[in-house]
């Protein structure tokens, strides 16, 4: 074997050893769900199924009527959106496991999933030993293709935006599942 041949094997050996070390996603999931928040910014009452999965089994099927997005006065602010929706937080959701979360809006067509393996805020997955111990929320909007993030009594439902975050005491005050560090 010549020299340039060992080198080259070196190098790719290494390259896929350090690649190996440095996935985060292999392992259990370090961060489980503390709370699902839904809210509807369209101008029509929507019909919502969740269901979810945990580990592959199904722990979660219910259906929910969201009302429209309504104008709103108060003398102090003057006219607002007043926005409603659903918080969903159960006992299941307090352990770090895979999980798959399913929102359907059937009489609108439209459909949205969110899983333990999808980005959490600025991480890639609930795997990250960086969220060891830690909560995540799920946040559903459902809007229009125009602006789907903002409310409006003129919008109807066209799309569904799942995200999730990092769920930070001290930013959020919700009843949430499990005990976040």
């Amino acid at each position: 074997m010549n020299r340039r041949h060992v080198l080259s094997s070196i190098g790719t050996t290494t390259g896929t050893l350090l690649a190996g070390c440095l996935t985060d996603d292999s392992g259990e999931p370090m961060a489980s769900p503390a709370l699902v928040e839904i809210a509807n910014k369209t101008g029509e009452p929507i019909e919502i199924e969740v269901a979810a999965r945990k580990n592959d089994t199904a722990v979660y099927d219910e259906r929910y009527t969201i009302r429209e997005v309504r104008v709103t006065e108060r003398d102090d602010i003057g006219e607002y959106a007043d926005i409603d929706g659903v918080q969903i937080a159960e006992d299941w959701m307090a352990i770090p496991a895979e999980y798959e979360f399913e929102f359907r809006i059937p009489q609108h067509g439209l459909e949205a999933t969110f899983s333990s393996t999808d980005s959490i805020g600025e991480y890639d997955n609930a795997h990250q030993s960086e969220l060891d111990g830690e909560c995540y929320f799920v946040q559903v909007t459902i809007g229009d293709e125009a602006q789907p993030d903002t409310a409006r009594v003129d919008a109807t439902p066209e799309r569904i935006l799942v995200g999730a975050e990092v769920y930070h005491h001290d930013i959020f005050d919700r009843s949430h599942a499990g005990d976040c560090t």
